[in-house]
């Protein structure tokens, strides 16, 4: 018996050091495997200083910067994006008035196509008039509202579109991405916490020129308030002993281990295909984030969050004698997942009593019943953003959707 004990004992110890050498082996190429080094993942200041120069907002925790452009690259085709000095995404009729102005995150911004392919662009061309976009990528509602809140926009304007992905759902509880989307460290932002069914804001703890150690000093207060410390971050990492947080996670980490480890030895080996390996094990933790974000619109502190402060927006716009619309874009995985899925967000945006209040447009519907569904999203790293053709399709619906309910 003791022997047998003992063999046992040994062969714990192990797989034990074998997991401990693959783990850091492959959470160099794959951010998504993290360790308690990644608790305050930051090397030096220099890294702060870069990210203050080039994305820091002191309101929203980052923002593109007026007069810059830049280009993505996807699938080997470059785009371009171009940001003017008023501070929105450059259009074809920037020069006439605007009665439209948008806010939201990479698909109201539209990654991976140019200035004149967005579905804003489309939908100017309809109304024969501007309209300014003023997305940021990877924004939560809660960030949308807070830039609406410090722009000057004319009286002219109309009507404001917050256009958002269903995800925003986590995005909004979330007050270090990092926490949620492992390996986003700049990531800080402010967030809104519903308390006795008022929305109290928690500031965006980063400041300009802020030094490492005080920062260091303040995640402690992040990890107290952001859910996905604790819900996410220490659940899905990987501590001693090492055997049980793989298992904890089983089918998962099966999934992601076999794909990052012959994405990196095909790569030693210069197989002109290892990508698409990275890629299975990515897009395994997109659709764990889609599922869990879907789930969030099922439990009542959540779905009330999200609603308080829909509402809270709408009524801040029609202060301004503005009109509101709010426009739910799927992502690619969304469809999958709606598809197989009976529970799922739509729910939520389609309750008869939310939507006789508010202007609520979720495009899912329409997505949903397009056959050739592959041409409106472009396969990409990030849960597939809308093609030419998807922000064209868009902007039809919505067009429609203004026409209809008389909101211009």
């Amino acid at each position: 018996m003791f022997k047998f004990l003992s063999y046992l004992l040994l062969l714990i110890i192990t797989i034990e050091f074998f997991l401990y050498i693959l783990v850091n082996f492959l959470k160099k190429d794959f951010q998504w495997i993290i360790t308690r080094k990644d608790e305050f993942p930051f090397k030096s200041d220099k890294e702060l200083k870069k990210f203050f120069k080039n994305s820091y907002n002191k309101i929203t925790g980052w923002d593109r910067k007026k007069n810059t452009q830049g280009f993505e690259i996807l699938n080997q085709k470059k785009t371009y994006f171009n940001i003017t000095n008023k501070g929105f995404r450059n259009t074809p009729l920037k020069k006439k008035k605007s009665l439209i102005s948008v806010f939201g995150d990479s698909y109201a911004f539209c990654r991976y196509v140019n200035d004149n392919y967005t579905w804003e662009a489309n939908l100017e061309k309809k109304m024969n008039s501007c309209v300014k976009n003023y997305g940021v990528g990877n924004f939560g509602l809660d960030q949308s509202f807070l830039k609406y809140k410090k722009m000057y926009l004319p009286k002219v304007t109309k009507l404001i579109i917050f256009a958002f992905v269903p995800e925003t759902i986590v995005r909004i509880n979330s007050y270090w991405k990092h926490y949620s989307e492992f390996g986003n460290k700049f990531g800080f932002k402010p967030f809104f916490k519903l308390k006795k069914n008022k929305l109290i804001l928690k500031k965006n703890i980063l400041y300009k020129n802020i030094r490492l150690n005080i920062l260091k000093n303040k995640i402690s207060k992040i990890k107290k308030e952001d859910i996905f410390y604790e819900k996410r971050f220490r659940y899905y990492m990987f501590k001693f002993p090492y055997i049980f947080s793989y298992l904890k996670s089983i089918t998962r980490n099966n999934t992601i281990f076999f794909n990052i480890f012959l994405f990196k030895t095909l790569k030693l080996l210069n197989v002109k295909k290892h990508k698409k390996f990275y890629l299975k094990a990515y897009n395994r933790i997109i659709k764990d984030n889609i599922y869990d974000a879907n789930k969030m619109y099922h439990d009542e502190y959540f779905s009330n969050h999200l609603k308080k402060m829909m509402i809270t927006i709408d009524r801040s716009v029609k202060d301004k004698n503005k009109k509101c619309i709010f426009l739910i874009l799927p992502q690619l995985h969304d469809i999958s997942f709606i598809k197989t899925k009976n529970r799922y967000y739509n729910t939520f945006f389609n309750q008869q009593s939310f939507k006789n209040k508010l202007n609520i447009l979720d495009t899912t519907k329409y997505f949903l019943i397009e056959k050739k569904l592959s041409k409106l999203y472009l396969e990409d790293n990030y849960g597939g953003h809308l093609s030419k053709k998807g922000n064209k399709f868009v902007a039809k619906h919505l067009y429609k959707y203004i026409i209809n309910k008389k909101l211009l």
